[in-house]
């Protein structure tokens, strides 16, 4: 039985390694859940009130949003595209959905933009 020997010059090797990467599955984006819960501080920019606020999250569920006067410490849980969020233990919880834009990542609910986070 004849043997078939490849070219391993100098055409083959490139071809080579891009059918390798080609074929490699894309890694997936990081979570924006993941992203913002941190630990570190955002500047939570709340639209309806045009009022800037200080938001941290951390990554096991809880966290803290403050202005000037006030703090309060919500918990917060993962959700595909997003997060849900109780400001206080009596509210009701909310869910937002993440997107990343050119001004940070914005947080919406039914299509509205509820806030923005910036660094």
């Amino acid at each position: 039985m004849p043997t078939v020997r490849l070219p391993v010059g100098r055409f083959f090797m490139p071809l080579l390694a891009l059918a390798v990467l080609a074929g490699a599955p894309a890694h997936a984006e990081e979570p924006l859940s993941s992203v913002i819960a941190d630990g570190k501080p955002w500047e939570m920019v709340v639209v309806k009130r045009r009022a800037s606020n200080i938001l941290v999250f951390r990554p096991d569920g809880h966290g803290t949003i403050s202005d000037s006067l006030v703090s309060i410490n919500p918990t917060w849980r993962a959700v595909p595209n997003g997060i849900c969020i109780r400001p206080r233990p009596e509210d009701p919880e909310k869910c937002l959905r993440l997107t990343r834009t050119k001004a940070g990542i914005e947080a919406s609910q039914n299509g509205r933009t509820v806030w923005l986070l910036k660094r």
